[in-house]
């Protein structure tokens, strides 16, 4: 292990890989010991278990494929070794070609161990080997596989979630500083009309010399109601926060005609128009053009005092277009910082609208929004999936394709299994009807023709004949229990004798 690595282990991960390099060199140790093919088998597999069981931390594809070349001096390599070593190769590999070159190298120096150790060994050994190395080594790997993948999925879940709580607290932060705009400009709105209002209100009474006691009484009237409305916005304004969600929607466009008449009860000369048929807009629009033309009438009143001004509303066939128009006046006020003018502009962009204005070639002002309609259906369109559950359904689709896989190679594998024992057997062995078609008496060649060759069979002698037995066909030996063997004696080029019998 490198130092890293070592660096990075706590104490319950040093005792785990302590604790099972001693029980695996211990097994696999024992396991050589009592069987042995040489002398220096268990000193080779004592000494390099641990040194494999270590490296497969850092190198496991290198671990895994020395781990199969052992086995090819040892006698073929440990059961025991084999399995813990194909889950723990199969959970670290980094790709399924690293995986599958790997085990493909084990499978084949397991088998050929077989055949290389092994006393007369046949295509029957080449499929038992096989369908050892399946239960040994495929099985664990696959369950190690799987185990890695629903792990990375949990350490993404994980992480996920961690990200989403920033997120959540940054988009919160975000939230909060929004809202305390929006009150911002609504304060700025609302308020800086009424104010306005007020003002003009205060300075009618100078006009009138000496006032007359009616008039001074109605302006007092007017700057005690303008006053009163202004306290009850500020009041709305700052209760916004607490707000149900259930409450219905203000419509303030419905307000415009009051609006009108407000201004025009300070002397100006205000008029409001609409144009076109009212048609159903969204809450964002219907505020944005309420603003728009409210701040645009706020403007007048303060730089063009006595003008002619004109709040126009309308409805054209894709979007609502709100208009403020004054002629040339007189000012009440000093330079501005025109933030109005720029809170308004963000107000009608997020509304998807455009805000337009500048003077006229009278002399005048004009400010104008337009603000598309909402959709047909008045819905928003769907959100976009989040890339975590493109990552979630990617996931599962995956997990069920390898499990999928996995399924059919081990599925296929047995079979393969079976079927190579099947055809193996059926070519070293022998049915009923072949030992009831020969005859005594019957030559030699012609006997031997119909029976497999020679070798597949045991040879023996009895009385003075030279004799081959054969195993019985698969199916008759689950008939009998077993054991069915039939023999086939020879003597001077013919057939003299047959047997059946149980071993």
């Amino acid at each position: 292990m490198n130092r890293d690595l070592l660096r990075a282990a706590d104490a319950g991960r040093v005792t785990y890989e302590v604790a099972s390099t001693l029980l695996l060199t211990g097994g696999v140790t024992f396991w050589a010991v009592a069987d042995p093919p040489h002398a220096l088998a268990p000193w080779l597999l004592g000494l390099l278990t641990p040194v494999l069981w270590l490296l497969r931390l850092t190198r496991p594809t290198a671990a895994y494929v020395a781990a199969a070349v052992l086995g090819l001096g040892t006698g073929g390599e440990s059961t025991l070794l084999l399995a813990v070593l194909s889950a723990s190769f199969a959970y670290r590999a980094g790709t399924w070609r690293h995986l599958a070159a790997g085990l493909t190298v084990a499978w084949a120096c397991w088998v050929g161990s077989g055949w290389w150790w092994g006393e007369d060994p046949d295509v029957v050994d080449g499929v038992f080997l096989s369908g050892m190395f399946l239960l040994t080594a495929l099985l664990p790997a696959g369950i190690a596989r799987f185990v890695r993948r629903q792990r990375a999925l949990v350490a993404t879940m994980h992480h996920r979630n961690e990200q989403l709580h920033g997120e959540q607290r940054e988009i919160a932060r975000r939230a909060q500083a929004r809202e305390r705009a929006r009150i911002a400009r609504d304060l700025h709105d609302s308020l800086g009309h009424k104010l306005t209002l007020i003002s003009l209100y205060a300075a009618m009474p100078r006009s009138t010399d000496p006032p007359a006691e009616t008039t001074a009484r109605d302006q007092a009237n007017l700057l005690r109601e303008t006053s009163s409305a202004a306290m009850t916005e500020l009041r709305q304004i700052l209760g916004i926060l607490r707000q149900d969600d259930d409450q219905p929607p203000v419509r303030p466009l419905t307000g415009l005609d009051e609006l009108a008449a407000n201004a025009r009860g300070s002397g100006a000369r205000v008029r409001f128009e609409q144009v076109g048929t009212a048609r159903p807009l969204s809450s964002l629009t219907e505020h944005a053009a309420y603003r728009v033309i409210q701040e645009g009438l706020t403007n007048a009143l303060r730089h063009a005092h006595g003008s002619e001004i004109v709040l126009t509303l309308r409805y054209e066939p894709d979007a609502l277009v709100a208009t403020v128009v004054n002629s040339a006046g007189r000012s009440l006020v000093g330079a501005t910082s025109e933030q109005g003018l720029l809170g308004l502009a963000e107000r009608v962009r997020v509304a998807d609208g455009v805000l337009h204005h500048g003077p006229t070639a009278a002399g005048g002002f004009r400010l104008a929004a337009t603000l598309p309609y909402p959709t047909p259906d008045g819905a928003a369109p769907p959100p976009a999936p989040g890339d975590f559950t493109e990552v979630m359904h990617r996931s599962r689709r995956r997990s069920r394709l390898v499990l999928a896989a996995t399924a059919a190679g081990i599925s296929g594998l047995l079979a393969f299994c079976v079927a190579g024992a099947w055809v193996s057997t059926a070519l070293v062995s022998v049915d009923r009807s072949t030992y009831d078609a020969v005859r005594v008496g019957q030559p030699e060649d012609e006997v031997r023709s119909v029976l497999p060759n020679e070798k597949a069979g045991d040879p023996s002698v009895s009385g003075g004949a030279a004799c081959v037995d054969y195993q019985a066909s698969l199916v008759e030996q689950v008939r009998v229990g077993g054991g069915l063997v039939y023999r086939f004696c020879y003597r001077g080029g013919r057939l003299v004798d047959k047997q059946a019998f149980t071993a």
